[in-house]
């Protein structure tokens, strides 16, 4: 399983993959995102690559429990990390809450699985009401 496997999905196969995935804790330092926009279609692949000129992925400090987004290469969105249920399926899920950290990202929340050895499949939700709503999907990657 890697990267490429996870941009030919669809939102019914990413979804059958994060249920299946464990909330096993991230590794410190950097690890590499791809956004997942258009799962299912032709073009998710093509967005994938050019989305990652803007959001490179995550610097991870799990001693302190922050992860920070890169964005054109410079950590700029801090959030909360720490374990706790999914809001699709109510299973444990590593949580990366922005609401007291970003202004910005205030009303996002991230969670994350490990679906493979150094592979990790995220949720991007928007807290909305009357329920949160999925945004888009992410994958992170331990860097070498």
């Amino acid at each position: 399983m890697n990267v490429s496997n996870l941009v030919q999905m669809s939102e019914a196969e990413l979804d059958a993959l994060y249920r299946r995935g464990a909330a096993v804790g991230l590794p410190a330092g950097r690890v590499r995102g791809t956004a997942l926009l258009a799962p299912g279609t032709r073009r998710n692949g093509l967005m994938a690559t050019g989305t990652r000129l803007i959001w490179q992925g995550k610097n991870i400090d799990p001693v302190n429990g922050v992860a920070t987004n890169r964005f054109f290469g410079l950590p700029v969105v801090r959030g909360e990390l720490y374990e706790g249920p999914s809001w699709l399926d109510g299973a444990p899920a590593l949580i990366l809450d922005y609401s007291r950290t970003s202004k910005v990202y205030a009303r996002n929340r991230d969670e994350i699985r490990q679906v493979a050895p150094g592979l990790f499949l995220g949720l991007m939700y928007a807290r909305a009401t009357p329920q949160p709503n999925l945004k888009m999907y992410f994958v992170l990657q331990v860097e070498p």
